[in-house]
């Protein structure tokens, strides 16, 4: 019987976990939600021992659906960033603090201020946020300096993972680059630590390793916690966007990925990173090659589609997903592009690439008294699609290859179709939508020394659809006065913040 390769998810929300065969077929999968606990103040936190026990149920849970199976590897991916403490014993210190904490906001804004953060920008090209470990190491420092004082490791969820399976203690290139990583040197950078009070953080960090690198055997108690068997290998854990890129079969210059969920995020394969004080987006090691991913995210993806379809419920309104959708498509493919003059700014939540303005908020411009609902379902899906290009313009130009697209927002046909032509490449839409368990399989698979990673998950045949650029030339002129508007609207944004201010 073909030993199985299994991946595991560990999630913010949810943990997943599943079983291939060595050529890509699913065997089963198993799923369970993972509790958040967020309070007033910012505070977004885990209970690890709670997070393990649920990473038990859900293989355990695939284990019973394998019932009988060989099992040759584990590949581990898991939310990033945050602040997870271990103390010498292998023990949570305290609660897990998450990537999406914004406790330390007003901290992050007057470190901003006097120019702390411009060495972290040079050495990770990361524009630093509240949730990253330097951040919240400093909270957790002035706040709970018991915690502090017990800490012996500073890790991700990943990391912590891999510890309770395994006994061995170790963090992937994807999960060490933010922010103390020196992409140039490849090590963590004293002067990084430094600009942001932290060189006490030092002694606690783990030295970075490749994620296709085996991390230990499951332990007797793990196996007996989870229903796999003892011993299985299991790799270093990595960062669940670099899991999915290796699904996807991405470790070379020049590819480029983008995810349309309800937020979107354009990641960019580049093995050259121009060094400055203010980066927008951040930046991640590949967990196995040398290239550098640009991750830009727009806060608004999918979402603007929900949200304008939630205001025409008559028109637009559906038993389910898919029918709101096919309604939506049936208004706006008789549209031209450029939606007869109406443009949309996606800015529904701020925004964050390629520019941070969080006070920004979305608008229609040009509306007259001809506009249709169409129009405006058609403007809705083209500013989504152009706040992706905006992002590709930003960082050098449009693609030169064709552009993988996962996501929700993947799956209509129309809106792929019209992001295709604003890219001016061919957009590549898997049927599966499983590559970060299957690259956390594969990165498994190549730990336990069955082959390259990337071209472990390229063994798997997928169903794909190409969207052809149809309408290029067309929206080259739709992008500029997208520009444009946007460009404006950001000075006015500034303007009306100004006066909000000045208000007693």
């Amino acid at each position: 019987m073909t030993a199985l390769w299994v991946g595991l998810d560990v999630g913010t929300t949810a943990v997943k976990a599943a079983a291939y065969t060595p050529d890509g077929a699913q065997i089963a999968q198993a799923e369970a939600p993972n509790a958040v606990t967020q309070r007033a103040g910012g505070e977004s936190e885990q209970d690890m021992a709670q997070v393990w026990q649920t990473v038990c149920a859900v293989l355990s849970d695939l284990a019973g659906k394998c019932a009988g199976a060989q099992f040759a590897a584990l590949g581990v991916a898991a939310q990033g960033d945050g602040l997870w403490c271990v103390t010498k014993d292998g023990a949570p210190a305290g609660p897990a603090m998450l990537w999406n904490d914004t406790r330390t906001a007003e901290d992050l804004a007057a470190l901003t201020e006097r120019g702390a953060t411009a060495a972290i920008g040079r050495g990770c090209h990361t524009s630093l946020w509240s949730g990253t470990s330097g951040m919240l190491w400093r909270w957790l420092r002035d706040q709970r300096p018991e915690v502090a004082a017990r800490t012996a490791h500073a890790v991700t969820c990943a990391d912590w993972i891999g510890l309770c399976l395994t006994g061995q203690i170790a963090t992937d290139v994807s999960d060490a680059s933010i922010p103390f990583l020196d992409f140039a040197a490849r090590g963590y950078s004293e002067a990084q630590m430094a600009a942001l009070d932290c060189a006490d953080i030092a002694p606690r960090l783990v030295a970075p390793r490749r994620a296709d690198e085996t991390l230990g055997g499951l332990t007797p108690e793990a196996a007996r916690a989870t229903g796999l068997p003892e011993g299985v290998p299991v790799a270093v854990g990595t960062l669940d966007l670099s899991a999915m890129i290796v699904g996807m079969g991405m470790d070379q210059p020049g590819q480029t990925m983008m995810i349309l969920g309800t937020t979107a995020v354009v990641n960019i394969l580049t093995d050259r990173v121009t060094p400055c004080d203010a980066p927008v987006g951040a930046s991640v090691l590949h967990p196995t090659s040398d290239v550098v991913i640009r991750v830009l995210a727009p806060t608004t993806g999918a979402a603007a589609f929900d949200w304008f379809a939630g205001l025409h419920p008559k028109s637009l309104g559906g038993a389910s997903v898919g029918d709101v959708a096919a309604r939506m498509n049936a208004l706006v493919e008789a549209v031209p592009p450029g939606s007869n003059g109406v443009a949309f700014l996606p800015y529904l939540n701020g925004e964050r690439a390629p520019f941070v303005a969080p006070d920004m908020r979305g608008a229609f411009h040009g509306l007259s008294a001809t506009t249709t609902t169409a129009d405006m379902g058609r403007a809705v899906m083209e500013g989504a699609a152009l706040s992706l290009r905006h992002c590709f313009e930003a960082e050098g130009g449009l693609p030169t290859a064709p552009v993988q697209l996962t996501g929700g927002g993947a799956r209509n046909p129309v809106w792929s179709q019209i992001i295709a032509d604003v890219m001016g490449q061919p957009v590549l839409v898997s049927a599966a939508s499983d590559h970060g368990l299957w690259g956390a399989a594969a990165l498994g698979a190549a730990a336990a020394g069955h082959g390259e990673a990337v071209a472990l998950a390229g063994r798997r045949t997928e169903a794909q659809e190409t969207y052809t650029p149809r309408d290029h030339d067309r929206y080259d002129p739709v992008f500029a006065r997208y520009h444009t508007i946007a460009r404006h609207h950001r000075m006015l944004q500034a303007e009306l913040s100004s006066l909000r201010k000045e208000q007693p």
